[in-house]
């Protein structure tokens, strides 16, 4: 085991990327977006070379800045931190973010084992009541038609015999 392992964290990269500390799955912030470190007199943040900026206070930083407990800092436009107290207790608490933070990233989906095609989806129910539909639906066009025919040109008299105009 690397003693590395055993040190607790002082950095964390915040980004769109999975393999970030701090995954935010916003379009506007950027793979590696910013860097938070915890020095031994406070946290410092560092934009990484995003392309929609890292805020403090509304003030773009380009350098490493110190933060103090209440700032806001804001990636690209819309999502909003508040960092929070100093020292080792020291937080960044999502205040504003129109999209869910992950701080651990999802499991990356099952990819099908090569030369197997993946399994398509079965639509026969659907499609056997789409197509048991429309015959229904012609059926009742046919029958009214021809209901109208009989109606028009007097045939029930000389099919059924009943209802006959008298002469």
């Amino acid at each position: 085991m690397a003693s590395d392992e055993l040190k607790p964290k002082s950095a964390w990269v915040i980004g769109r990327a999975q393999d970030c500390d701090l995954v935010v799955p916003e379009a506007q912030v950027s793979s590696h977006h910013c860097r938070l470190t915890h020095l031994a007199d406070g946290f410092t943040l560092e934009d990484l070379g995003s392309t929609n900026g890292t805020f403090v206070n509304k003030q773009r930083i380009t350098g490493q800045r110190m933060l103090s407990p209440g700032d806001e800092v804001t990636l690209g436009e819309n999502v909003v931190f508040s960092f929070e107290g100093e020292g080792v207790g020291a937080t960044v608490a999502a205040s504003v973010a129109k999209m869910p933070v992950q701080a651990v990233p999802p499991p990356p989906p099952p990819t099908p084992a090569a030369g197997i095609a993946p399994e398509k989806k079965s639509h026969t129910t659907r499609n056997l009541l789409i197509g048991c539909g429309c015959l229904v639906i012609v059926i009742v066009v046919v029958l009214v038609a021809v209901l109208y025919y009989i109606d028009t040109n007097n045939l029930y008299c000389a099919w059924f015999g009943m209802g006959c105009p008298t002469p």
